[in-house]
């Protein structure tokens, strides 16, 4: 489970963009003709939602509101989820639905300002966004709601509510289930700090099983959660391959390969990349889908 740096660059200019427009969007449903302010994209056409209770409205007079609906940490969000969950026009205002395809800032505008190409859940899959020159939306990641958009409209929206993510992580596993943050990794919580490392048991001749060991009850139930121990033994191979390294070269397989490559100058952090595909530094993990595995397990066979 690889957490995302709230503090890197392209984090910081999604959340700020995703805020900028969506506060145009929420405050010209709810205020309708009376909200004046220029639309921060050209030929925005908002509809205003009739029969907003004055209790929304007057909620968000207050620009901190709208900030931390829109863009407050998952503790802030924690503290305000509830809020108008029985109102009905809370729906239609924090439309998601209606956002993913939205033509001026939509699902793949979000997801390729993000630049998250892994998911953060399981780091098997890459969630990269594709999108031709002539503008054709390919793929892309889907959107997590750590807190679920079905118990919690008012959070349908919100910025660090919306975890990119593969398919089998959101759907197949999570769907609605829902989390607490005290109990379970959250990708954008500083406090969620996961305690795993991947292992291997022999199970034949020529089998292995892949073990997560965790170090806490909070690092047990997010893999639990997950079922990633399940989900891994699907790349048993990459272990195999891993072991097979060892076998044939020893623990000396990055210093041979770094000799054999000497012209090219190169770190030992690139030839790690290199030989095995993914990257060697901890922050890099989720640039590449696996690194934490094989680093891992490389690390338990001595070759790094």
């Amino acid at each position: 489970m690889i957490p995302i740096d709230i503090t890197k660059s392209n984090i910081i200019e999604a959340r700020d963009y995703h805020y900028r427009i969506m506060r145009y969007i929420i405050l010209k449903k709810i205020r309708g003709n009376q909200f004046k302010e220029s639309p921060p994209l050209k030929d925005m056409k908002i509809k205003s939602i009739k029969g907003v209770s004055y209790c929304i409205k007057k909620y968000f007079e207050d620009e901190d509101n709208l900030k931390k609906v829109l863009i407050g940490l998952p503790t802030e969000l924690d503290s305000i989820k509830s809020k108008f969950r029985k109102d009905k026009n809370i729906r239609k205002i924090f439309d998601y639905e209606n956002w993913l395809n939205y033509d001026k800032y939509n699902a793949y505008d979000f997801a390729k300002k993000l630049d998250i190409p892994t998911c953060p859940y399981c780091n098997r899959t890459y969630t990269k966004t594709v999108i031709t020159q002539k503008g054709e939306k390919i793929i892309r990641p889907e959107f997590d709601h750590w807190f679920p958009k079905s118990e919690y409209p008012l959070l349908a929206l919100s910025f660090y509510n919306l975890i990119p993510s593969c398919h089998i992580c959101n759907s197949n596993v999570k769907g609605k289930t829902e989390f607490k943050l005290d109990t379970h990794f959250h990708p954008y919580n500083s406090a969620s700090n996961v305690k795993a490392t991947f292992s291997y048991n022999y199970k034949s001749c020529d089998g292995y099983r892949i073990k997560i060991n965790t170090k806490d009850d909070f690092s047990r139930d997010s893999v639990e959660a997950f079922q990633l121990e399940n989900i891994y033994q699907a790349h048993e191979d990459e272990v195999k391959d891993l072991i097979k390294i060892r076998q044939a070269y020893s623990d000396k397989y990055i210093e041979i390969l770094k000799n054999s490559l000497k012209g090219l100058s190169l770190s030992k952090e690139e030839v790690y990349r290199l030989a095995f595909g993914v990257h060697y530094e901890d922050d890099k993990f989720d640039r590449r889908p696996l690194s934490k595995l094989k680093k891992d397990i490389l690390t338990e066979l001595g070759i790094i």
